[in-house]
């Protein structure tokens, strides 16, 4: 028997460390009847609460490894540059 996971949105992940909200899914099939899910997420950073921006994804191991990418990019801005950066670039 195949089991489903099913999430109301808007709902909290915890990727790295870091709270993503997921505001919204968006199912939706290419033309080569493929299904992509059009996500949009809100990092919650050190207090820092960023823009809502989408991500297009295959499935949640997709969302997941995407945003992985993105706050490790966040994360270095940060060691790089500082908190305030990181305030200025993403909100």
């Amino acid at each position: 028997m195949e089991t489903t996971t099913f999430h109301i949105t808007p709902f909290f992940m915890e990727i790295d460390g870091v709270q993503v909200e997921v505001l919204e899914v968006l199912k939706s099939v290419a033309v080569s009847g493929d299904t992509w899910y059009h996500v949009v997420v809100c990092i919650h950073y050190n207090g820092i609460k960023s823009r809502r921006y989408s991500l297009d994804v295959k499935d949640t191991k997709d969302l997941t490894n995407k945003l992985k990418i993105e706050i490790t990019k966040i994360k270095f801005i940060d060691y790089a540059y500082g908190i305030d950066e990181v305030k200025r670039l993403i909100t």
